[in-house]
């Protein structure tokens, strides 16, 4: 009885206390409207001043779909020539992230130019960033702008810039991710002040990336394919120089006595490497064609599910949001500064006492 009793009498306090601050509070509730009226007057402020952001979305597909086939191995083999095409795939799941958010791939997309413009993105962002205008102001830093065209043509000083663009897009304005690890679903999403170069952006990086990654997995299959057409060309030639020879051959022992079978050896051996050549270039078609497949099925799947369209929706923070969330905020921290006050001051008497 005796601890419930306690437990009553500490509720109790509690509550008298609660009661207490509540009516601190009300007695200095001009105070708490007087800021969260200025917080909020600051709130719409930032709404109003406040620059809108676009931002340019494009989900799309990047696989790898190549296999292996053992038919086509044992056929290319006696050739010597390997049409695997490999199986390992270095980009493979979130390495694609890793890999459009690298310099190579953002410098590519940055030094392109939109459509029916004269200026690179990269310009473009200067010019928003009025970078251009800073780096006037500086002797070694007055001739970095405009930045060429092609990135082996940039001065020392221009690719130290441009390191220092590339890594405020990469962490700033650029977003890639995989909304779902069993998929090979991808999204990027560029957000900036500037409508063109967040539209552009996101689509030249994506294009920059693709192409790199479908050139990379299918370079050996394109290899293979290319000294495969050579043979085959080769061959060709030398089978119809054969032909020629032994048609030749024919001519000259038109009407010869058969007694004379040494003069025909010519003809005989001229119609046994043309059965050599013709059997050896049907090889090769058959591989050529092979090979060709090979190629096809190591080209990885790439396709656009959904892609930005002009205007972009702009992001700006709403009026009214902002005026209820400045004024909401500065009366929260009124009221904990004015607590906090409250707290040391009765600290202080109780010290004096």
């Amino acid at each position: 009885m005796p601890e419930l009793k306690q437990d009553e009498i500490s509720l109790k306090d509690i509550i008298a206390q609660l009661v207490e601050w509540t009516r601190y509070l009300l007695s200095k509730w001009v105070t708490i409207i007087v800021v969260a009226i200025i917080t909020a007057g600051l709130g719409l402020l930032y709404a109003y001043k406040s620059k809108p952001t676009y931002a340019a979305s494009i989900n799309f597909v990047l696989s790898n779909s190549s296999s292996s086939y053992k038919g086509v191995l044992g056929l290319a083999s006696q050739f010597g020539i390997d049409l695997s095409g490999g199986s390992d795939d270095v980009f493979a799941g979130n390495n694609i992230i890793s890999l459009m958010k690298s310099r190579r791939m953002i410098q590519k997309a940055l030094l392109r130019k939109p459509d029916g413009q004269t200026k690179t993105l990269v310009n473009i962002y200067v010019e928003d960033f009025k970078l251009d205008k800073d780096w006037k102001e500086l002797p070694r830093l007055a001739n970095a702008y405009p930045f060429p065209e092609i990135a082996s043509k940039m001065s020392m000083v221009q690719d130290s810039l441009f390191r220092d663009i590339y890594f405020k897009v990469a962490e700033n304005m650029l977003d890639v991710s995989r909304p779902d690890n069993k998929l090979s679903v991808y999204k990027v999403v560029t957000t900036s002040k500037n409508e063109t170069f967040s539209y552009y952006f996101t689509r030249y990086l994506v294009d920059e990336t693709s192409q790199f990654y479908i050139d990379t997995k299918t370079s050996n299959a394109k290899r293979n394919l290319s000294l495969i057409q050579h043979e085959a060309d080769s061959i060709r030639v030398l089978l119809g120089g054969t032909i020629a020879s032994a048609a030749a051959e024919t001519d000259k022992t038109f009407n010869l006595n058969p007694a004379y079978q040494v003069r025909r050896s010519g003809v005989a051996e001229g119609q046994l490497h043309t059965q050599a050549l013709g059997l050896a270039y049907g090889e090769v078609i058959k591989n050529l064609e092979l090979a060709k497949i090979t190629l096809q099925k190591e080209t990885p799947l790439y396709q656009i599910i959904d892609e930005p369209t002009l205007p972009l929706l702009v992001k700006k923070p709403g009026k009214l949001l902002s005026l209820i969330a400045g004024g909401f905020l500065g009366g929260f921290l009124i009221c904990g500064f004015l607590i906090i006050r409250k707290i040391l001051s009765n600290l202080d008497i109780k010290e004096a006492k």
